[in-house]
């Protein structure tokens, strides 16, 4: 995974992307706007695409759009600012993979480019089932290596792909990976937002990581993920072996506006993605569900 288009109208932008990835060892195209975006993707045929949700001509909704149908397995990041939380929401609906606010903070990026990297190296690894699911009960027990989510979520939602179109059954991935990684960073490890913040910006995100999973590990804590597929109602319980927190502060995913507050942000993308995520007291288990729709 090395090719990159990165689309934005504001060049000051799309410059530092591009030279900070070039960097990192990825090979970086660009375009100016939507359309030219289009076209490059077309000759370029990159795995990844960051585009600004904003632009003239063709905003980075359409451009999500028509990049999904001509390669659905494309990874789509969107960059966003206040005033366009509408066309974010609709993005990842249509299948973005994810979103990264202005102003941009490379860390932040960076990460969400290596967790695309370790969900595809992860679907590798698993094939399709081809047979009718009637009942299915699943229970996992993990402890707190990040670098182990994709797989347990593969694990989980390994029956139920036949049912869903492929950007349903993507972002029904993307938000149970979410819930996992707020399981075992805010859960079991206590990183805080503000925490997660403070280590990012002074690059010490990693080191973090590794004090606070040593710690959990020597409290012997677990996060254990429960699924139930029956009559047509697909069920996950996750729960951590953390304090809990005050869940009702985080943001709806019918109000926009609250889009890029700080916190909440991993919980907004899977309640776009669940018919309905619950979080029960005291906030440290949670409940997905999802309607199956789409007959075999």
């Amino acid at each position: 995974m090395k090719d990159i288009l990165v689309i934005d109208d504001e060049d000051s932008i799309r410059k530092v992307l591009s030279i900070a990835l070039q960097e990192k060892g990825y090979n970086i195209f660009e375009a100016t706007n939507g359309r030219e975006g289009l076209e490059v993707f077309k000759q370029k045929k990159p795995e990844i695409v960051i585009t600004d949700v904003k632009m003239p001509e063709m905003s980075g909704l359409q451009v999500t759009r028509e990049i999904k149908k001509l390669n659905s397995d494309v990874d789509v990041i969107i960059i966003t600012g206040y005033g366009s939380e509408d066309l974010v929401i609709e993005s990842l609906r249509v299948g973005a993979s994810n979103f990264i606010k202005k102003p941009i903070l490379l860390t932040e990026l960076f990460k969400i480019i290596e967790d695309i990297a370790l969900k595809r190296e992860s679907k590798k690894r698993l094939e399709v089932a081809k047979d009718v699911v009637i009942y299915e009960k699943k229970k996992c027990i993990i402890g707190n290596e990040i670098k182990k989510i994709w797989s347990v979520v593969n694990q989980i939602l390994f029956n139920i792909s036949p049912f869903f179109e492929k950007p349903t059954y993507e972002g029904l991935r993307i938000g149970l990976y979410e819930i996992i990684i707020n399981a075992i960073e805010h859960g079991n490890l206590g990183i805080t937002y503000d925490d997660k913040n403070e280590a990012l910006n002074s690059n010490t995100y990693m080191d973090l990581l590794e004090e606070r999973i040593k710690k959990a590990e020597e409290e012997g804590k677990k996060v254990q993920i429960t699924s139930t597929f029956e009559n047509n109602i697909f069920e996950i319980e996750v729960k951590d072996d953390g304090n809990g927190f005050d869940y009702k502060n985080i943001p709806s995913p019918n109000d926009p506006d609250k889009l890029l507050e700080a916190h909440g942000r991993g919980v907004f993308l899977t309640s776009i993605y669940y018919d309905e995520v619950k979080y029960l007291d005291p906030g440290n288990k949670v409940i997905l569900k999802k309607q199956i729709t789409k007959p075999l």
